[in-house]
């Protein structure tokens, strides 16, 4: 499971990381554990160096608090990291634990359960907590008599984070032909310009899916999601799957909606009856080639592999 968070990345995370038996934490600045809750034997490593502690970037007084519950912690003024391993998952981003994070700053993190990368991140704390100072009893009494000067450097009030997309789905079409909905072509053109804006390969090309109905794709998918395309040709001789794609724009008029997609020139497909084949080594259910349905995490990632 890969799932990119925004807007209050802790809370977000807060009832895995409170499950996980330890809880090992790389982050620059601690203002705030409310979401996290460090406790006995979890690591944590932050920029307590005079300079952060005076400009109030990290709270003395919260390090003194989580000292007094056993949590080890480790001091590197070079620290800019922000990395988090609760239990078997990895937590990597932009925010510190600070209220400005949750409340005021657009973040973005990406939270897994992906082994390789759990391993990583936890590596990458226990390389750094080696070669940091231990923050104890001498430490916090210097640090505490530091007179903070904080200066607030952020301001405003909450904004709504983007919705991101994080899902995959199934989504079954028919090839037709540029002139099959001649009503709709300025629609069109409009959203494939904006779309095309938002490539980020400029060698890829767009193409759309139109949905109608009530099904839970139209309703539910948006960009940053994953469509796994049935293609049926437009002679009805051929169904083709093809890899995924990302969604790029979403246009709902009336009673359709049309999701934009990304396409390489390259795009890999297989013929339906190899990727039946395939789907049922693996034990998938309920696929057919009308199928309109979300994909769980396990099997997407089992389909990354078909088109290899």
């Amino acid at each position: 499971m890969d799932t990119l968070l925004t807007g209050n990345v802790w809370r977000q995370v807060a009832t895995k990381a409170n499950a996980a038996k330890r809880r090992l934490a790389a982050v620059a600045y601690v203002h705030n554990d409310g979401h996290l809750k460090l406790r006995r034997n979890d690591v944590l490593i932050c920029d307590a160096s005079d300079r952060a502690i005076r400009a109030g970037e990290t709270s003395a007084r919260l390090l003194e608090t989580l000292y007094r519950r056993s949590v080890e912690i480790r001091s590197r003024r070079d620290l800019h990291a922000k990395v988090a391993v609760v239990g078997r998952f990895a937590l990597i981003g932009s925010m510190n634990l600070s209220g400005s994070a949750a409340n005021i700053l657009t973040e973005l993190a990406l939270f897994t359960d992906r082994k390789q990368i759990v391993s990583q991140a936890t590596a990458f704390v226990h390389q750094i907590r080696e070669n940091s100072q231990k923050v104890n009893n001498q430490f916090l009494r210097r640090i505490l008599g530091i007179k903070v000067r904080r200066t607030p450097r952020y301001r405003g009030r909450y904004k709504a984070p983007p919705r991101l997309g994080d899902r995959a789905w199934f989504v079954s079409a028919r090839e037709v032909s540029d002139e099959s909905f001649p009503d709709e072509s300025g629609l069109v053109e409009k959203a494939e310009k904006k779309a095309t804006l938002l490539l980020a390969d400029k060698d890829a090309t767009i193409s759309w899916i139109r949905l109608i109905g009530r099904s839970r794709v139209r309703s539910h998918a948006r960009p940053g999601d994953i469509f796994v395309q049935i293609l049926e040709s437009e002679s009805g001789k051929r169904v083709s799957v093809y890899e995924p794609v990302s969604i790029v724009l979403r246009q709902d008029v009336a009673h359709w909606t049309r999701f934009y997609i990304a396409e390489s020139d390259n795009r890999s497909r297989i013929s339906w009856k190899q990727f039946r084949k395939r789907a049922k080594e693996h034990g998938f259910a309920r696929i057919s080639q009308n199928s309109l349905r979300e994909l769980n995490s396990r099997e997407m990632l089992l389909l990354e592999g078909f088109w290899k």
